[in-house]
């Protein structure tokens, strides 16, 4: 049985949770939320002796999530600048292509005006 003192409440759902041992962040077991596992609550973990060339092998590091936002951060701006830059071009595209075909349309009407001239007199 779990000791009282040792459970973490999710701030999303208000879930129990039960901190895992050797770690400093956790999901939530309900919702999924990242949890950090307060100092005083964390256990170490119980280390097997292992070949050096295994653990070198299977070794995880954990990861802050702080550090992941860090790194994602000029991923995201680069993606919103194109982002703008497609919605940009999809509007001039078409305002340009309407602009010539109406220049092209005056041009021939207007080159067209001296031969009805003509016609008429």
């Amino acid at each position: 049985m779990p000791n009282q003192t040792n459970i973490i409440t999710c701030l999303a759902c208000g879930a129990p949770s039960e901190p895992e041992a050797g770690k400093t962040h956790m999901p939530c077991a309900y919702c999924g939320t990242t949890l950090t596992i307060p100092e005083s609550f964390r256990t170490k973990t119980v280390t097997r002796q292992k070949a050096p060339a295994k653990e070198a092998k299977f070794q995880q590091l954990e990861i802050d999530p702080s550090d992941l936002l860090r790194k994602a951060q000029p991923i995201a701006h680069r993606a919103f600048n194109l982002y703008a830059l497609w919605t940009w071009v999809r509007w001039l595209l078409p305002a340009c292509l309407t602009v010539f075909i109406v220049l092209i349309v005056l041009c021939l009407f207007l080159g067209a005006i001296p031969v009805i001239l003509k016609l008429i007199r």
